[in-house]
């Protein structure tokens, strides 16, 4: 297909076509392509185009996990209807036979980049709740989500995810105990042996679609609004997944004890004001304090599996395992099945 009918805007007829070198982050590669039109038009002049990453293991626990099939579908059958702020997406493609994909995105360096190592401010935490809560509501109880068997559910096959937490936690318990505080290695070590049936316990109450993923690193911020972007993880899960792990993750620690309850309630209001009217303050606590240590769960998997060897992404996790002791401070521990 050619680009010009790819962008679906004012049929422009390309006239030159520069690529910058691919970056990435740990399951995708991404470069910006810099386009020339041949008369004026309205299209843009810079997109970005994501593909699988270029490391052959990872593309291929990234294949294997479905990351880039949610990704794909998410762009073409659920963006326009999320209810929260995504890139514009002009071309979106999954060979169904090799699980390789593309993606030609907006290009939001316009905008600044959510920073994980510094963290935010407070008030942009409460803007990103807000949105997540938007998204949430509109998928609340939603039972056609349910009928996408390309969006991960946590239920699907929980004995199978419990032996994939285990087996990467043998492979890194060194490494967390360096990274997670004390009592939050503890709580990830009680967890692997029960992780299938605290997560069918998890899941008994509400449903909504999750990001996944939802992160300072996944995020653009403008001046009156941000932008979610990074869908590979996708999942269909019990309320305040989203924003446990990121408020967890995106601010300080002394913060974050500071103004937790009041980005809950943030939450819960504007939940309330797109329509979930049967949704108390009790069950959200319960809710959040699981989304914490499900938390453990990605941040196992992706220590194992996603190559963490450069000072980047070693200061990284440090920063944010850091911040992981919301686990224990919450008492995440007594909810593990068996305890």
């Amino acid at each position: 297909m050619a680009l010009g009918s790819c962008l679906e805007l004012d049929h422009p007829v390309v006239e030159s076509l520069n690529a910058d070198s691919s970056s990435g982050g740990y399951t995708g590669s991404i470069g910006r392509l810099t386009v020339g039109y041949s008369d004026q038009s309205n299209a843009p002049s810079t997109l970005i185009v994501k593909m699988p990453a270029y490391d052959a293991d990872i593309r291929q626990y990234a294949i294997k996990d479905g990351m880039y099939r949610r990704e794909t579908r998410f762009y073409q059958e659920l963006a326009m209807s999320s209810h929260i702020p995504v890139p514009n997406c002009y071309y979106a493609e999954l060979d169904n036979e090799s699980g390789n994909f593309i993606l030609i995105l907006e290009d939001l360096s316009h905008l600044r980049a959510g920073d994980e190592l510094a963290g935010c401010s407070v008030d942009e935490v409460a803007h990103v709740v807000r949105g997540l809560a938007r998204l949430h509501a509109a998928w609340w109880n939603n039972e056609k989500i349910e009928s996408f068997n390309w969006i991960r559910s946590p239920n699907s096959n929980p004995v199978n995810l419990q032996e994939m937490y285990l087996e990467a936690w043998t492979k890194t318990s060194e490494t967390l105990s360096r990274i997670f505080p004390p009592d939050t290695f503890e709580i990830s070590k009680q967890l692997g042996s029960q992780l299938a049936a605290t997560l069918q316990t998890a899941n008994t109450g509400a449903h909504t679609l999750n990001h996944g993923d939802a992160h300072l690193g996944n995020i653009f911020f403008g001046t009156d609004e941000f932008v979610l972007l990074d869908w590979q993880n996708l999942t269909v899960s019990s309320p305040a997944l989203d924003i446990a792990y990121f408020i967890q993750g995106s601010l300080p620690e002394e913060s974050r004890r500071v103004y937790e309850r009041e980005l809950l309630d943030i939450y819960l209001a504007t939940l309330n004001n797109h329509g979930v009217s049967d949704y108390s303050l009790e069950r959200l606590i319960e809710d959040y304090r699981f989304g914490l240590l499900r938390s453990l769960i990605p941040s196992v998997l992706s220590v194992a599996n996603l190559g963490m060897e450069n000072h980047e992404s070693l200061d990284l996790i440090e920063t944010v395992g850091a911040r992981m002791v919301a686990i224990a401070d919450w008492d995440c521990g007594e909810l593990i099945s068996g305890s």
